[in-house]
């Protein structure tokens, strides 16, 4: 359960408002956004997530996207690409049951949460136990404006104050993340073409920024 969950809330809102272009000069560039944004470019010009993922080259975006999102670093290991490839596509039913929620703010949430648990159980990309990192990724790939990338030191330990990773904490941080993208504030005006992608991306970077441990501390001049 997310302690003091209303008042983390208003935080990232506060965020996003008056700081979330930070994130672009502050985080990382190079091949994480290089990939990211080439990834989110060809996901949206694909007419159905089914043409996305039959073309090879989609899906090699797809690893090597993940590669620069630290997927087989720091300990963290992906399959190998064919097995990668398979998994997905044994996942291909409930992501298209999850297509059909994509682009809908006011999309009904218990549905969205039904296959979204399905999806995820069945997700099985890396060769170490956890999931909870690179599955969030891959759907935040797959359907940027409606699931939001997570993280163990950002996103669980702003939310739980540790990082002991669970299907239950995903789906919450879900249903928290869908309460601020439905709120009547003018998201669109906060967006930009590098890291403000989508909101669920923007609360991701609202996290970020609030946690302070993965981005360039600004100097003391900046600060004052």
């Amino acid at each position: 359960m997310i302690k003091d969950c209303d008042d983390k809330i208003e935080k990232i809102v506060e965020t996003i408002k008056n700081n979330i272009s930070e994130i672009n000069e502050r985080y990382r560039n190079g091949p994480a956004l290089y990939f990211y944004q080439r990834l989110y470019y060809l996901r949206n010009n694909s007419e159905s997530i089914s043409s996305f993922l039959s073309n090879d080259y989609h899906i090699e975006i797809l690893y090597a996207t993940l590669v620069s999102w630290d997927m087989n670093a720091r300990g963290a290991k992906l399959k190998n690409f064919d097995t990668f490839k398979a998994n997905i596509f044994s996942c291909l039913d409930y992501l298209k049951e999850l297509e059909k929620f994509e682009g809908n703010s006011n999309a009904d949430l218990t549905r969205v949460i039904s296959y979204l648990r399905c999806a995820y159980k069945k997700l099985n990309l890396m060769k170490t136990k956890s999931q909870l990192v690179s599955n969030s990724k891959f759907l935040h790939f797959l359907f940027p404006t409606m699931l939001m990338p997570m993280d163990r030191k950002n996103t669980l330990g702003y939310f739980y104050g540790n990082s002991n990773e669970s299907l239950n904490k995903y789906i919450e941080i879900i249903e928290l993340s869908h309460e601020i993208i439905r709120m009547p504030e003018d998201w669109k005006s906060c967006l930009d073409d590098k890291w403000n992608t989508t909101v669920p991306k923007m609360i991701d970077n609202a996290i970020i920024l609030l946690v302070g441990k993965s981005v360039k501390q600004r100097n003391t001049l900046q600060q004052r």
